[in-house]
């Protein structure tokens, strides 16, 4: 703990300095009757640049280009310090234009949804690990098809075997669709355990009204009942994490492309491509 606290420091300090040396020569350039725009709007497009390389970096986990935990550092350290950059690049008014506001809202909603994924990368794999223990993303509809299968399985055999039906009707009423279908969209934002309680109450309750052989097979069902909320609770956490890193990625590219033009557009009507 205290390493991490050492190299956030540190890595903050370094990034202020930096931004401050940025600042400082910006301030010379200015007073010197020269602009620093294009100083500082290089700066950022080599930055914007850089962030987006990590992705490549990933993809690439073989080559000899440092480790992926160096790169992730950089990577966050860097788009921290491009915000000041940012704020020593554009006058402090709102957008003007189509590009400027298109420019500003990508760059906005790139540092966004980087704030949100940091913050999530760092708390929700935590959040899963007290649920229960790892579980593949891609394995969760297999995983849930067996625990259907189950269910089902006691369930039948309980009927044959005793002759009762209340517990197959009280399945087929609550519980099929519970193992049957997915959760909604609702859940995936907000996943809770209301459900789980709920159906668990309900099971309860339905015991009083069970024969023995049911109700050895209701204590299974409370347990398959439980395991079925886990693996929904790891899918709605896991979901979030790929969805957000699929946004944030797929906002890398426009928001180059807009830089690009945006300092292509400065350098031509400046004169420097006339």
């Amino acid at each position: 703990m205290r390493y991490f606290v050492r190299r956030r420091l540190t890595n903050a300090a370094a990034t202020l300095l930096v931004v401050g040396a940025i600042g400082w020569y910006a301030r010379r350039l200015e007073l010197g009757l020269r602009s620093s725009s294009f100083f500082t709007g290089w700066l950022l497009l080599a930055a914007v640049a850089f962030c987006a390389l990590y992705n490549v970096r990933k993809r690439l986990p073989a080559a000899p280009l440092g480790s992926s935990a160096a790169w992730l550092q950089a990577h966050i350290y860097v788009a921290v310090g491009s915000v000041g950059v940012l704020a020593l690049h554009v006058p402090w008014r709102w957008p003007n234009g189509w590009l400027e506001g298109t420019l500003f809202w990508l760059y906005a909603a790139t540092i966004v949804s980087g704030v949100i994924g940091l913050y999530w990368s760092r708390t929700l794999p935590r959040r899963l690990s007290k649920v229960s223990e790892e579980i593949v993303y891609e394995r969760i509809p297999m995983l849930r098809g067996q625990l259907r299968d189950r269910a089902q399985a006691a369930v039948l055999a309980a009927v044959r075997t005793g002759g009762a039906t209340t517990l197959g009707e009280f399945y087929r009423d609550r519980l099929h669709d519970y193992f049957e279908r997915r959760r909604g969209w609702r859940y995936r934002l907000l996943p809770d355990m209301n459900l789980r309680k709920q159906l668990l109450a309900e099971l309860t309750e339905a015991t009083r009204y069970l024969s023995e052989a049911e109700r050895e097979t209701a204590e299974h069902l409370f347990a398959l009942v439980r395991r079925r909320d886990e693996l929904d609770y790891h899918e709605a956490l896991q979901w979030r994490l790929r969805a957000w890193l699929f946004v944030h990625i797929a906002l890398t590219v426009p928001l180059l492309a807009a830089a690009a033009l945006h300092a292509w557009l400065a350098h031509a009507y400046w004169g420097g491509l006339a």
